[in-house]
């Protein structure tokens, strides 16, 4: 297909993004490419055969995928959809993972796999490759960890077995910032198979800070050694927020110490935390510091505790019981810190938890926080949707937004009600899940109206509800509430625009187009 705009024939229709190792920056690349196609006229898909992650979002047909694909799409400017992510697996503990696959997911699955997994999967992940090339006229795939982990290579479904498919040109990516950049890609290289070394076009030198005269004799060592081109260097970037896809990359949000802003506020930093892209808005405002909270000392002083969701409830409820986080939580909310949870926060933060089904372990039933009137019952079927929902305005935190739509997400496995004893006080109405009309009441309020619960993900990506949250936080500490809104969404889409700009000029874009094509005009 040619694009009369740029001349650019597309032929092959992929290309992969590899690593070293993981971090090193493939779902950066990835989005930065998908960004910069798009706004060349492509229609362009990503495409991550298999991922290990509890980041995860539901496409508008029900489906749940790792957050990367997510944001690339974004980046892309296509709807997110399941053959984005065939096989997603989520780490329980105790060595269990739940498999999803197109975006369903199929069961527990430990460490060890068998040649049926194998062909289960490799049959999936070509089905949505080849529809997601039908209709693209480019697929940049990512691949996962490194390509060349020779105790795991048999099994790996990310990187070189999916790339050899349709013999995709790879661009292996290594992070400089770490050290020993040079001989990650030279070791990487020399652990490939022939066959897999050929399909390696390109190296790409990440996170790069300091003098490019001290790096360049290197770059053509590599050069000459490999026999591969450096297709860039791409800059440290420090300014440009991206949502992270594992927790291994977490950071303190905003750059400043809890003592140097004016509103603390703190997310537990649970063992199986899933969703935490969930609270990147709260550091769009400056005055707001966002910290993962570890330890019973760290709770200690804030304006605002989150309890984040997570993929195995009880066991992780357990180990906030037994570190002394859950006893903190318990007495900073009896001196008025409000508390929210989120999905498994939000069961936490009950009088009780059961499980029939054993879906989070052999434990039938687990005493909660007290926070919240609500009992849990954990099920086997698992909910995914999109939803629109209005805010019933009933915490105190979330005064004044009465009657505000709002979209978000669910991802739980559980369905929580009120005790006997407890006052029903419901947070939001949905009216819609996965585009049909529903009247579901969700979340749950405490008596004093200061803590609340919710199955809703992405509520802080809502600006209206965000800022209205956070000028009430401001309120009750003796702040000037902030009125100019600001806009998470257009400001991830100047995040993409900029990222875009950098790696274009970055790289050899026209050699990374003529990877893709049979012709380059």
């Amino acid at each position: 297909m040619i694009k009369e705009e740029n001349n650019k024939l597309i032929d092959n229709k992929t290309i992969m993004i590899q690593g070293t190792a993981s971090d090193v920056g493939k779902s950066m690349v990835a989005t930065a490419l998908c960004r910069i196609f798009a706004r060349n006229n492509f229609k362009v898909a990503p495409f991550k055969s298999w991922n290990m992650s509890l980041n995860s979002a539901v496409t508008a047909g029900g489906g749940e995928i790792g957050i990367a694909q997510v944001i690339q799409a974004e980046a892309a400017g296509v709807e997110p959809v399941v053959d984005m992510q065939p096989i997603l697996v989520k780490p329980k503990g105790n060595g269990l993972s739940q498999v999803i696959v197109r975006g369903k997911p199929i069961g527990k699955m430990g460490q060890q796999k068998d040649s049926k997994y194998m062909r289960m999967a490799l049959k999936n992940i070509e089905l949505a490759l080849n529809k997601l090339r039908e209709n693209n006229d480019i697929v940049v795939m990512e691949g996962a960890g490194s390509p060349v982990e020779i105790n795991v290579k048999e099994w790996d479904l990310a990187n070189m077995k999916v790339a050899t498919l349709f013999k995709s040109p790879v661009i292996l990516v290594t992070d400089v910032a770490r050290g020993g950049a040079l001989a990650a890609l030279v070791g990487t290289l020399r652990l490939m198979e022939k066959e897999e070394r050929e399909l390696v076009k390109g190296l790409i030198i990440n996170r790069f800070r300091g003098d490019f005269d001290l790096l360049k004799p290197g770059l053509d060592f590599l050069e000459e050694y490999t026999g591969k081109p450096v297709l860039g260097v791409i800059p440290y970037l420090k300014d440009i927020r991206l949502p992270e896809e594992d927790s291994a990359s977490l950071q303190l949000q905003g750059g400043k110490s809890t003592e140097q802003r004016d509103l603390k506020i703190g997310i537990i930093q649970l063992p199986h935390m899933s969703n935490f892209t969930d609270f990147s808005p709260l550091s769009l405002a400056k005055d707001v510091s966002l910290t993962y909270v570890s330890t019973p000392l760290q709770v200690r002083g804030l304006d605002l505790i989150i309890i984040p969701g997570t993929k195995s409830t009880t066991s992780d409820l357990e180990y906030i019981k037994n570190k002394g986080l859950a006893q903190e939580i318990q007495f900073s909310a009896r001196k008025g810190v409000p508390v929210i949870g989120i999905c498994g926060g939000y069961q936490m933060m009950g009088q009780f938890l059961y499980d029939p089904y054993h879906t989070e372990g052999e434990r039938e039933e687990t005493r909660g926080l007290g926070l919240l009137p609500v009992k849990t019952h954990f099920l086997a079927e698992k909910t995914t949707h999109q939803v629109k929902a209005i805010s019933r305005g009933g915490p105190l935190l979330l005064q004044g937004l009465e009657g505000e739509e709002i979209t978000a997400y669910e991802i739980h496995m559980g369905e929580s009600s009120y005790t006997e004893q407890g006052n029903k006080s419901f947070i939001f109405n949905i009216f819609s899940r996965s585009d049909k009309c529903v009247k579901i009441e969700d979340g749950s309020l405490s008596e004093n109206r200061l803590h609340f619960g919710t199955y809703l993900h992405g509520l802080f990506n809502n600006d209206i509800l965000r800022n209205t949250l956070l000028n009430n936080l401001r309120l009750r500490k003796g702040l000037v509430p902030i009125k100019r809104s600001l806009s998470y969404q257009k400001g991830l889409i100047a995040d993409y625009d900029q990222l875009a700009d950098i790696v274009e000029d970055s790289l050899d874009m026209d050699l990374i187009y003529s990877m893709c094509s049979k012709k380059y005009i």
